[in-house]
């Protein structure tokens, strides 16, 4: 099992700064993709509606859209100039002290897909609950470039889901909006893949 903990400023989102812990197993590449498709999923159903849905939206595929176009240049530059930071305004910072924390469970079986169940505090804001998606979505960034290159597309396929199949009311988008971000993910690297052996 895999608990991450999220914590934020006193004063969020006036100082839009997050702390996050994981304790457990460490997850490989495709384990962190599919997690945060289950996180962003779940937040997404949870505040359903909302403005604060409709915000945290706009700023992933905002980015989702920049990055897209970027994915293909070296990491190191990418980083340089700014591109891997999911909001501008926010980071990650070790150094805030303990605070009610938003937490992911991840558990799953060596042959199938781990499965997420967040723990929500009953003073946790929506605003904060939307930005645990961006804490983790950059914590991945951070300790993994393979990510920081998927993430876009699946945040596009998430935004077509959305857009072209079931809203976030929907509670089957749960887990169907994040499986038919895996496929079309999937879709695009081979297309790729197949394209460079022509």
């Amino acid at each position: 099992m895999l608990e991450i903990t999220v914590q934020f400023a006193p004063d969020y989102p006036d100082d839009a700064r997050a702390k996050l812990t994981s304790e457990g197993d460490t997850l490989p590449e495709y384990g962190q993709v599919w997690i945060w498709d289950m996180v962003y999923a779940q937040t997404m159903h949870a505040l359903a509606g909302t403005e604060v849905a409709h915000a945290l939206r706009e700023d992933l595929e905002l980015w989702g859209i920049n990055m897209s176009s970027k994915v293909i240049q070296p990491i190191d530059h990418i980083r340089a100039k700014g591109h891997l930071d999911l909001r501008s305004d926010f980071r990650l910072d070790d150094s805030l002290f303990e605070s009610a924390a938003l937490i992911y469970r991840i558990r799953g079986e060596a042959d199938e897909m781990p499965q997420v169940e967040t723990e929500v505090p009953a003073d946790l804001s929506p605003t904060q609950r939307a930005a645990g998606v961006l804490a983790l979505g950059q914590f991945f960034i951070n300790q993994n470039d393979l990510f920081a290159k998927e993430l876009p597309l699946h945040i596009l396929a998430f935004r077509k889901y959305y857009g072209d199949i079931a809203p976030e009311s929907d509670p089957e988008s749960i887990n169907d909006a994040p499986m038919f971000a895996i496929q079309k993910a999937l879709q695009y690297f081979n297309s790729v893949a197949s394209g460079s052996r022509h």
